[in-house]
């Protein structure tokens, strides 16, 4: 398992403002977890607001329309139509295949014009219902792998590069260098994203299984997904963020082995 950064002061991050429901002292750690349902609420919010700002459009619009003439108008309609009902398929084929598991969505609507884009949107949305971005992110990062799985995206991947925070406890990592060594990938530890992208670069991997945060893994994933097909899996933190976290190997096992089709 390779390191980085050697030579470095590794110090604690200041916890405290820098995240959202954790306070220094705070007993049980900090926690994120969240069901992928809470995504596909806002996101559906998301959509339908899109889908009433184009109506809106419409509607005021209507008048200049109408003055180019009844045929203009006729096609200005049917256009706006066109594209309300292709929105709303592109969602559900996305959101059902994550649910039911079923490939409905093809591989390609997930790599390059995926639901991702309506992310940013949901956590504001979200935060105005006091749901902070890390559990949105944390909802997030699960319904993406279960996308994936759905779609058959990254199956049969024949390079891995796995890569890693910092803060992970030596424990953890112990265990993951084994299961490295069991099915031959590479796992790395970076110290920020430019060297998670240099280390993209230099391997060439098949597909990258991401540890870390939510709000690196969302910064991750969009960076990446549309490059090559990419897992999160978010860290957990019993000692606060940034310190002794660690993660869900077996969960970790599940995604090696179905990207190598084990």
């Amino acid at each position: 398992m390779k390191e980085t950064g050697k030579g470095k002061r590794l110090e604690d991050r200041l916890l405290g403002d820098e995240w959202a429901d954790w306070q220094p002292g705070t007993k049980g750690g900090s926690s994120s977890d969240a069901p992928k349902s809470l995504f596909i609420c806002f996101s559906f919010l998301v959509l339908l607001l899109v889908l009433l700002g184009v109506w809106l459009f419409w509607y005021l619009a209507l008048p200049r329309f109408e003055s180019f003439g009844r045929g203009f108008t006729d096609i200005a309609g049917i256009v706006f139509c066109i594209f309300g009902f292709l929105t709303a398929a592109w969602y559900l084929t996305q959101v059902l295949s994550a649910v039911l598991r079923v490939k409905l969505a093809p591989s390609f609507i997930v790599r390059r014009l995926p639901l991702r884009i309506f992310l940013t949107g949901s956590v504001k949305l979200a935060g105005l219902f006091g749901v902070t971005r890390d559990r949105i992110g944390n909802s997030f990062v699960k319904f993406h792998n279960d996308l994936m799985y759905a779609t058959r995206t990254g199956r049969g991947s024949k390079k891995i590069l796995l890569l890693l925070p910092r803060c992970l406890s030596a424990d953890v990592r112990a265990k993951i260098k084994e299961l490295s060594e069991k099915y031959q990938f590479t796992a790395y530890t970076a110290f920020g994203g430019d060297e998670a992208r240099k280390a993209i670069k230099d391997n060439r991997p098949d597909a990258v299984i991401g540890v870390a945060c939510e709000r690196d893994l969302i910064s991750g994933i969009q960076d990446t997904a549309p490059k090559m097909p990419v897992f999160g899996l978010p860290n957990k933190r019993p000692e606060g963020p940034c310190k002794n976290t660690s993660v869900d190997i077996e969960e970790l096992e599940k995604i090696v082995r179905y990207c190598l089709n084990v």
